[in-house]
């Protein structure tokens, strides 16, 4: 219960806090721009990825909040059950791509830690 509960905040705070940091105005949002913040700041981790890895971690997590933007129109028990979905499908790809269950889970902590940062009124990334 307590991973499900972590996976669930860790995918809201992602998903919530890379809107609020910066609040797209309409036909304004670039995916681009966000994939490159998202590469930079993989770069800049303690997480030591390779390039390749880090493209691999940030393009799965760009898929991921497109397909979780369809989940806001659901009740909250629809919401949670398909977060929960979500969340591992996207441990499983990131196991994958990173053919590695430690770092793979290494990279939810970070992003865990980023959004308690966020949501604790830590460092402040400049979107």
């Amino acid at each position: 219960m307590k991973k499900i509960t972590a996976m669930l905040a860790f995918v809201l705070g992602l998903g919530g806090s890379t809107l609020m940091a910066q609040p797209p105005a309409e036909g304004n949002f670039d995916p681009a721009k966000m994939k490159e913040r998202q590469l930079q700041r993989l770069k800049e981790s303690d997480l030591k990825l390779t390039d390749a890895q880090a493209d691999s971690v940030a393009t799965i997590n760009m898929e991921s909040m497109q397909q979780m933007r369809g989940f806001r129109e659901l009740g909250q028990e629809e919401k949670t059950a398909k977060m929960k979905e979500m969340n591992d499908y996207r441990l499983k790809r990131w196991t994958s791509a990173l053919q590695d269950e430690a770092l793979a889970k290494k990279v939810v902590e970070y992003y865990e830690k980023q959004r308690a940062n966020r949501s604790a009124g830590g460092e402040h990334h400049q979107q």
